[in-house]
Order: structure tokens, then sequence, then C-alpha cells
């Protein structure tokens, strides 16, 4: 065990301040200069021992490291995000803490960007495209807060994505509907009529359903609307009360303790029904391209695809649907 510090209780370990600048003193105590610098000497005695920079006795990342930028940003910025967005900036700033935690937020240079990229993108290149817009996401604030005056992100190519495209057919449609659960064909039909969001869906309460229509506030987006009473709204609304439910249920949808359903519970049966259509010889697709569809078939009917997303810009819900859209043609026989 090391001796007791006698003063500079507020260091890592080994590093001392003499003479106006930090030192690292190795345990053959020899003393190897680090920087009058705080922060530069904190992130050079990081390299030496191979950890995040932190203050001794303290589980906070020293300020002007990229692990205390991050940690910065996971509390104040990614908690007002989605549920499901925050929940996965988590694992990804986990990943980011391990790579760039121990650098200063100044030396962060577009080089390390694109060769994160390039060695987490031979296994996971579409999960190294998401990190990296998150850690660009990060220093957009701190430009913001005022620790860099450039994003080292910008300009840095990212793996090549190709756009989902999958388009459920009506018939396909119906097909899982007959072997679902009466919550789960009950769900995709308010899914289709909506096109909402998974999550929006679950969380929406009995008291947002109103005389004039369902009023809603999408998570996601924050754009509040109105779905005025149509026949085939009523119906399904008019279904899912009939479901298996206690008094007490505040959500139209809820599980038999009348609490609603987690991401992760509905996810798990989704999954079975999934499984089951592909066991039938269909080919699976995802809870979320039903809003995709509805978003196509609604542009194809001349409805207001905008709208009924709750985009802001035309050009987002057009980026959305572009990959579904198709044509029908006709043979010459």
């Amino acid at each position: 065990m090391g001796r007791r510090r006698k003063s500079n209780f507020n260091l890592p370990p080994r590093m001392y301040l003499k003479h106006g600048a930090y030192y690292y003193v190795s345990r053959e105590n020899k003393w190897t200069r680090l920087s009058d610098d705080k922060a530069l000497a904190f992130a050079k005695w990081a390299e030496i021992e191979g950890e995040t920079p932190r203050a001794a006795g303290s589980e906070k990342p020293i300020k002007g490291s990229m692990a205390a930028l991050i940690e910065k940003y996971m509390i104040e910025i990614a908690p007002k995000k989605a549920k499901a967005t925050y929940t996965g900036n988590l694992m990804e700033a986990k990943n980011l803490n391990e790579v760039f935690g121990n650098m200063l937020v100044l030396e962060v240079r577009p080089t390390h960007i694109a060769k994160y990229l390039d060695i987490r993108g031979v296994k996971a290149p579409i999960r190294a495209n998401r990190e990296i817009s998150l850690l660009s996401h990060i220093f957009s604030y701190a430009m913001r807060w005022g620790e860099i005056d450039r994003n080292p992100c910008l300009g840095v190519a990212k793996h090549p994505e190709k756009g989902r495209d999958r388009y459920i057919t009506d018939q396909e449609f119906e097909a899982v509907k007959k072997i679902a659960s009466d919550l789960i064909s009950t769900v995709m039909d308010f899914a289709y009529i909506t096109a909402l969001r998974k999550g929006d869906i679950l969380s929406l309460r009995l008291d947002q359903i109103t005389d004039e229509g369902i009023w809603i506030k999408q998570s996601k987006t924050g754009a509040k609307q109105l779905y005025e009473w149509t026949e085939g709204l009523r119906e399904v609304v008019s279904r899912a009360k009939q479901l298996k439910r206690p008094i007490r249920g505040l959500n139209l949808f809820c599980t038999r303790q009348g609490q609603s359903y987690s991401d992760t519970g509905f996810k798990a049966m989704w999954n079975r029904v999934q499984l089951k259509w592909a066991e039938q010889g269909g080919t699976r697709f995802t809870f979320h391209d039903i809003r995709a569809k509805a978003l196509t078939d609604a542009k194809r009917m001349g409805l207001d695809a905008q709208s009924l997303a709750g985009h802001s810009s035309a050009a987002m819900t057009e980026h959305y649907i572009k990959q579904r859209e198709f044509k029908i043609v006709k043979g010459l026989k």
C-alpha cells in the first residue's frame, strides 16, 4: 500500500503539484513532468495509468475530459429524449466512453472519428454510425457550452446504409391479424388507422379519448394532434375497450394488472406472432413497418400523410415513405 498523501488531496494517485507544474511519480519514485496545465496533465496521467482521469476519491470525471463531456450530456440532455431513444443513448454513450473517455475534448480530431468508424464498423457498421451521430450531437452541445469551437465529427463519411423498404401488403396484414391474439390484432388496426408509434399507442390513456376525438402529443416530436372520429377509429377503440381489463385500468391497452405494457413485454408478444407467421412461410416485418404502410397508403389515397405522421416538414414524410412507394402496372397480356 502506498503512503498516504500529506497534500494534493484533489489529485489522482501518483500525481503531484510542484512549483506550478504537475508531475507523475512512479513506484520507483521517478518524477515525470506532465504539464503546468491541469487538464492536459490529467490527460497525460490517464495515458500512463490507462484509465479515465478522476480526482482521488471522486466518482466524477475530470473537467475537460471526454468522459466529463459525455457524462454532462447524458445527465442534462439525453433524458429529455423519447424513452426508447434515451435507452439506446445509454448503451451508445457507454461504448463511446470506453474509447474516447480518456481524451481531452480539445484533442479529438476527425481522424479519431474516422478510426472509430473503421474499427467499430468491421462488425457493426450501422451501430457505429448511430454512436458517432450521438457523439456529433454531444459535440454540438460542447460548442454551445463553450468547450470547443468546432465539431470534429462533421465531414467524416459514415458507413453507407440502405433505407428500409419493407411494405406490408393488405393480404399480409390481414393474415398476421388472424394468427394473433385479440390484443395484438386490435393494436395493429389502431396503429394502421392512426399511424402512431408503438410507444404513443401503449401509453395512450383513456382520458385522452374525448367526444371530439383522441388527443395525442407525440413523444418523439412533441406534435399535438386531434384524431377526429371516423367509423374505423370508433370501431377499433370499441374493440380495445372490450378486451379483458381491470376496471381501474387507466390506459386504452393495459395488462391484467391495469398497467401500461412495457416496450419489452409488448415486443415479446409481437415476436411470438412474427415467429408463428414465419413458420407459416410469411416474411417477417417490424411493428414500425405498420406506420410506414399507413403513411404510404395515406399518400396513395390522396390524404395528408404529413399531418398524419406529425412531421414538421413534408421532406421528413417523403424521406420516411419514399422507399416504400410502388406503382401498380399491368403486363402486355
